[in-house]
């Protein structure tokens, strides 16, 4: 009988970029189902939100431009895919592969709508829709002051990770308004131009709770607020 430990270091480690690596879990896929490496001996590892510097977001939807990616991933679980991810559930790439795996070699899964995988990824695909929805109209800016300019900024918790969404679509809808927003997560900066991804302001030491001032004090402090991105 094999121990935990030895289980565990047999086990692909495939690690992504961040917790809502869409394109590189779709390549990574890709590679592992061209090289029939099974789900069970499959472990993702997504980077922590904290753990990925600062990023220029691209506020066009995501694509895949792997043509190997678009041949063996049907397109409807492409799109599912793409909302699964930003689910909270740290399983959701594991379900996300054995599922694929299972569509590719089981052809009729696709019309088994009692499946329990399958079923799994359309609620949480919808439980993030709703949070998107629920986040594109309870999102409210204000104003503050910080190191005397005024920046319209706005503070909120998603239940999953939606943020970087619903930031994409508020700076398409209307890019001529630039704001801040932050979240537990990370924290997003649109400035005309650019939708710029930064780790999420730390806590306060004490563990209460964030007013307006401390949300100012800490943001003065942070280079990638004033960081000019280029054109």
């Amino acid at each position: 009988m094999r121990e935990p430990f030895q289980e565990w270091m047999s086990l692909v480690q495939v690690a992504l970029s961040h917790q809502v690596d869409i394109s590189g879990f779709h390549s990574e896929a890709t590679r592992l189902l061209a090289q029939q490496v099974p789900p069970e001996t499959v472990h993702w590892c997504p980077a922590p939100a904290q753990a990925v510097e600062e990023e220029d977001l691209d506020v066009r939807r995501a694509a895949i431009r792997n043509r190997a990616a678009r041949a063996i991933i049907p397109q409807s679980f492409i799109r599912m895919s793409e909302l699964v991810v930003l689910h909270r559930d740290p399983r959701r790439f594991d379900l996300l592969y054995r599922s694929l795996w299972r569509l590719v070699y089981e052809p009729d899964l696709k019309n088994d709508f009692g499946d329990a995988d399958l079923s799994r990824l359309r609620q949480m695909a919808q439980a993030v829709r709703r949070d998107i929805q629920k986040m594109k109209a309870r999102l409210e800016f204000r104003s503050l002051t910080v190191l005397g300019e005024t920046v319209a900024i706005a503070w909120y918790e998603p239940a999953h990770f939606v943020a970087e969404t619903v930031g994409a679509w508020f700076a398409k809808r209307n890019p001529v308004a630039r704001w801040i927003l932050l979240t537990p997560d990370r924290s997003l900066r649109w400035d005309g131009t650019h939708l710029l991804s930064a780790p999420a302001l730390a806590p306060m030491a004490d563990g209460q709770a964030m007013t307006d001032q401390d949300r100012a004090r800490a943001l003065e402090a942070l280079p990638w607020l004033w960081r000019t991105l280029p054109g």
